[in-house]
């Protein structure tokens, strides 16, 4: 994914109302060997695969997008404004 292509769909979504997402800790994305990477934090896996089933898949599909299936990986410990208790 391009740097194009990720503000497109954050766009799309953003159009949508569907960027922020109250069950989404944090989101960052950078470039790593010339491809965009996106790191979120999210409350559940089971919202966090709802955002992507009804959101972002969808937002990727009407720009033309192939769909990328994100890794999931258990947080172990999350340190925010303050820490809070251990997750896994």
């Amino acid at each position: 994914m391009t740097f194009k292509e990720y503000d497109a769909i954050c766009d799309e979504l953003r159009k949508q109302n569907k960027l922020v997402n109250v069950n989404r800790i944090a989101h960052v994305s950078y470039e790593r060997d010339e491809k965009v990477c996106v790191v979120d934090v999210w409350i559940s896996e089971e919202s966090m695969k709802k955002f992507v089933e009804t959101a972002l898949m969808p937002a990727s599909m009407k720009l033309g997008l192939i769909p990328i299936q994100p890794v999931i990986l258990p947080v172990h410990r999350w340190i925010g404004l303050t820490e809070e208790p251990v997750l896994s």
